[in-house]
């Protein structure tokens, strides 16, 4: 079975543009979250999904991030989706 290599933000042979994603995309849910590692492979894919996170869950919010994150885990449970 094949598996996607997780690019570590650390690793000093990582390509700077994708290490400085990585950091971005980490900085705002306080840790780098191995979707996002996967995703480095294909920086545009990385940069795609951070911007449509970024737009849903964080810029303009009116709810605390503790907020948000409780009704993020509310509706992954209650939709039986489990990662």
């Amino acid at each position: 079975m094949a598996r996607i290599p997780l690019i570590d933000e650390n690793d000093p042979s990582t390509e700077i543009e994708v290490r400085e994603a990585l950091l971005a995309a980490g900085k705002g849910r306080g840790r780098v979250v191995n979707v996002f590692r996967a995703l480095a492979n294909r920086p545009e894919a990385l940069n795609a999904l951070f911007a449509l996170s970024q737009a849903v869950y964080t810029k303009n919010s009116t709810l605390e991030p503790q907020h948000a994150e409780l009704a993020y885990l509310t509706s992954t449970s209650v939709n039986d989706c489990f990662y």
